[in-house]
C-alpha cells in the first residue's frame, strides 16, 4: 500500500506539471519504473502500478513544476516554498550485498526551497537555481522513521510548450546529505559483518551529482509522461562502502493518466 501511495505522489507531480487549468481534477493513472534497489546497486527491478490521481491548484498549496508546494513568498526573481518529493525504492530483500540486513523502505522528503529565476521568464519557463533542503522519512506498513536530511542545489531548465503542447524539463544538480542518511543505505553495523562484507560507518558529506530530464504532454483528458535520471557517485563520502557496487545509477519512469472530472472554477 505504501508503494502504491508513493507512485501516486510521483505521478501527481508529473501530471500537475502539464498544464495549469482548473483548480481540481480527478483521474486514473498507470505508472511504471525501472531502477536499481538503491543508488550504487547493480541489482535492478521494474514495476507497474495503477493508481488514482488527485490534483489541487490552490493559491498557497499546489502541485506543479516537479513538486508539491506550499508557497510562502513568490516574486518575479525569488520565491520561497515548502516542497515535497517521494523516492520509490524498488526493494532490497533479494539484494545479495544486503543478505541478512534490514530491508530498505521507500522514502518521503519534505523541506523549504529558495528558488532564483535566472531567465526572467518565470519559474515555469527558462532557467532557475533551486536550493531545497529536505528532511527524509522512510515509510513502511509498520512505522515512519526520520533518516536524516539532504541539500540538493540544482540548475533547472523548463519549457512548457516546446512543440505542440509537449513540455520538457532538465535538471543538473548535486547532493550533500547527513551521516544518518548515508548510514541508512551504506553503513554495515557489526551484527551484519561477514567475510565478504566488512564493518563500515558512513559519514556526512558529498552524495553525488545527477542529471534528470522529463517530457510530458497533456491532450484534452489524457496525459503522457516519461523521465530519465542518471547519478554519478564517484568521490562521494561513501565510495568505499562494501554496499556500493557501481558509480553509475539509472532510473526510468513512465506514466499515463486519464482525467474524468474537473472543477468548474
Amino acid at each position: 500500500m505504501i508503494r502504491i501511495l508513493l507512485v501516486f505522489v510521483l505521478f501527481l507531480i508529473l501530471a500537475a506539471s502539464a498544464h495549469a487549468q482548473p483548480k481540481m481534477e480527478l483521474g486514473l493513472g498507470l505508472g511504471g519504473q525501472y531502477l536499481a534497489d538503491y543508488r550504487g546497486s547493480k541489482q535492478t527491478q521494474s514495476a507497474a502500478i495503477p493508481f488514482p490521481i488527485f490534483i489541487y491548484r490552490g493559491k498557497v498549496l499546489r502541485a506543479e513544476g516537479g513538486s508539491i508546494k506550499g508557497r510562502f513568498f513568490s516574486g518575479k526573481r525569488v520565491e520561497l516554498n515548502l516542497s515535497a518529493e517521494a523516492s520509490l525504492n524498488s526493494g532490497s530483500e533479494d539484494n545479495p550485498l544486503r543478505t541478512g540486513m534490514p530491508q530498505l523502505d521507500s522514502a518521503f522528503e519534505l523541506g523549504p526551497s529558495v528558488n532564483i529565476n535566472l531567465s526572467g521568464e518565470g519559474f515555469q519557463q527558462g532557467f532557475s537555481l533551486r536550493f531545497p533542503v529536505r528532511g527524509i522519512y522512510t515509510l513502511s506498513t509498520e512505522k515512519t522513521s526520520y533518516i536524516g536530511y539532504a541539500f540538493n542545489p540544482k540548475l533547472t531548465w523548463r519549457q512548457p510548450d516546446i512543440w505542440r503542447g509537449v513540455r520538457i524539463s532538465a535538471n543538473i544538480g548535486a547532493l550533500w546529505a547527513s551521516r544518518q542518511y548515508h548510514d541508512y543505505f551504506y553503513s554495515v553495523d557489526r551484527p551484519f559483518v561477514t567475510d565478504e562484507r566488512p564493518f563500515y560507518q558512513a559519514r556526512a558529506g558529498f552524495s553525488g551529482v545527477y542529471f534528470k530530464t522529463s517530457i510530458s504532454k497533456r491532450k484534452d483528458n489524457f496525459f503522457y509522461g516519461a523521465s530519465l535520471r542518471y547519478d554519478y557517485l564517484g568521490a562521494t563520502e561513501f565510495e568505499d562502502s562494501p554496499l556500493l557496487e557501481t558509480e553509475g545509477y539509472f532510473a526510468v519512469s513512465l506514466g499515463f493518466g486519464w482525467f474524468f472530472w474537473r472543477s468548474k472554477d
